[in-house]
């Protein structure tokens, strides 16, 4: 039992739906029908944190849909193509490296530098005595 879920889980390809505009996120201003399409892709888990599951063989594959365009009157039936997976593998995920931007130094200082009251001098100490 643990074998089949396991085997079900890992790292594979699989038939997923996916929308039209994720993959043309240009041809948002059109409609599509239908606005999903299957399409076989990689999916699963790899057993460690550290991995995941990407394509290591892909194909294009061809469909054709229905385009409609709102702004103007009638529709026409387009082939739009789309990328398969057709194997996989888990890698090493890709770290993102987070720039961090350094604070200036001082600037925020001078402000507080110029809002303290500065003391008054007495004038003992102004004129010194001999």
């Amino acid at each position: 039992m643990f074998q089949e879920v396991w085997g079900r889980s890992f790292c594979r390809t699989i038939e997923k739906l996916v929308e039209v505009v994720q993959e043309y996120p240009t041809e948002v201003e059109h409609i599509y029908s239908p606005a999903c399409v299957p399409l076989v892709r990689c999916a699963g888990c790899c057993g460690d944190e550290n991995l995941e599951c990407h394509a290591t063989l892909t194909t294009n594959v061809t469909m054709q849909l229905l385009k409609i365009r709102p702004s103007e009157p009638g529709q026409e039936y387009v082939e739009m193509t789309f990328v398969e997976h057709q194997t996989c593998e888990c890698r090493v995920k890709k770290r993102i490296v987070k720039v961090e931007r350094k604070r200036q130094r001082g600037r925020g200082r001078k402000r507080k530098e110029k809002q303290k009251p500065k003391p008054k001098e007495c004038d003992s100490c102004q004129n010194p005595r001999r």
